[in-house]
């Protein structure tokens, strides 16, 4: 028997998609997505996004996330033409148990996560970027940590 007749015919593996919930609360027409932990974050995520918005994400945007992004080789841009310039794509959220060596208090606790994805949306932010996302990490009922990295 030949190589070719010992090979049998399987069935095509289909990738495993994991589940999405795609949630009724908006950030500039783009529904906020849970893909991790969906029952304990679609309980949290309402209590989570206020807080937010209390805090004003654009606020958040330009005096946390633009200075990031600009870091040393941007800072003579100007922070308007910039925020203008980030085109929203997609946000994420996740309700979840965060280890103790990342927590800042050595436990083990349940942080809401944020991610912002951006890409440039016009000529002034072309060169700074393809797609970068702003993270916010939620505890307590405040804001814990905001980070961001290229995506």
């Amino acid at each position: 028997m030949s190589l070719f007749g010992k090979l049998k015919k399987s069935k095509p593996i289909k990738p495993s998609i994991p589940d999405v919930f795609s949630s009724q609360i908006k950030y500039k027409n783009v529904a906020i997505e849970i893909e991790y932990d969906i029952e304990e974050s679609k309980k949290q995520l309402s209590e989570d996004y206020s807080l937010l918005q209390n805090e004003g994400i654009e606020t958040i945007i330009k005096e946390i996330f633009i200075p990031w992004l600009k870091a040393d080789a941007y800072t003579d841009r100007d922070d308007n033409l910039i925020f203008e310039g980030l085109e929203i794509y997609a946000i994420t959220y996740r309700y979840g148990l965060l280890g103790a060596r990342y927590s800042h208090t050595d436990k083990e606790e349940m942080v809401g996560q944020f991610d912002f994805f951006f890409r440039s949306g016009n000529e002034y932010t072309s060169d700074m970027m393809e797609s970068v996302a702003m993270q916010v990490y939620i505890l307590n009922g405040k804001i814990l940590k905001i980070d961001g990295y290229e995506v």
